[in-house]
């Protein structure tokens, strides 16, 4: 039994990592935190299911990120650090980014979930603790604050 675990957990975090690494890059626009957020998140997934103490795996990963992210926040003003090589990105991405760096850290979490993840408003609320409704303001709060930064940055850029 242990080795089919074991097997299905090798599988899942092999699956996950990549949107789980980028997930946390959106949440604390550091490459290097979100590598570490990530794996320590994945490390606690790994033990509370040899417990069998996962339910959800994904609720589990993303609300662990999630909570991770938060605790990080609160220690540390946020500074956007592009990945090694970034030469080309467009300009739009980073003031995309700067922007949602921008945001509460709920509404941040709410559109990355949402939009860069696909979740639905039930997942999102379940990963986050909210209800379908607070979601949903949430939601719409990050969407007209970004909308509003990213004009501000536009009309910065046109002079």
């Amino acid at each position: 039994m242990s080795g089919e675990i074991d097997t299905a957990l090798r599988e899942f975090v092999t699956s996950r990592l990549p949107q789980l690494r980028r997930t946390a890059f959106l949440m604390c626009g550091d490459w290097q935190m979100a590598t570490e957020l990530t794996r320590a998140t994945l490390s606690r997934l790994v033990v509370d299911s040899r417990r069998d103490a996962v339910a959800d795996p994904d609720v589990f990963v993303y609300a662990d990120l999630m909570e991770a992210c938060r605790r990080r926040n609160r220690r540390r003003e946020h500074v956007f650090v592009a990945s090694e090589g970034a030469a080309g990105v467009e300009a739009e991405s980073i003031l995309l980014l700067d922007a949602l760096h921008k945001l509460t850290p709920r509404c941040r979490a709410v559109l990355v979930l949402r939009y860069w993840d696909s979740f639905d408003v039930d997942a999102t609320g379940a990963i986050l603790d909210l209800d379908d409704e607070q979601v949903s303001a949430y939601e719409r709060a990050g969407l007209a604050a970004l909308e509003r930064l990213l004009g501000e940055s536009e009309a910065a850029m046109a002079g």
